[in-house]
């Protein structure tokens, strides 16, 4: 049961940090397991990252 609602809460990303909590993981490593992003996910911390982009 644990486990099954700490993988729901890591596809709602909620944040490691309050999965941890709530699981009671004392490692991160060991909660990361619950945390798998999603394509959109994954871009939209890449448009994060990328330099902004010039205006002509």
């Amino acid at each position: 049961m644990r486990h099954s609602a700490a993988t729901h809460l890591g596809d709602a990303e909620v944040p490691l940090q309050l999965i941890m909590s709530k699981t009671r993981h004392k490692n991160p490593r060991t909660a990361m397991r619950y945390v798998k992003p999603g394509a959109e996910a994954i871009a939209a911390v890449t448009e994060h990252l990328a330099p902004p982009r010039r205006r002509h």
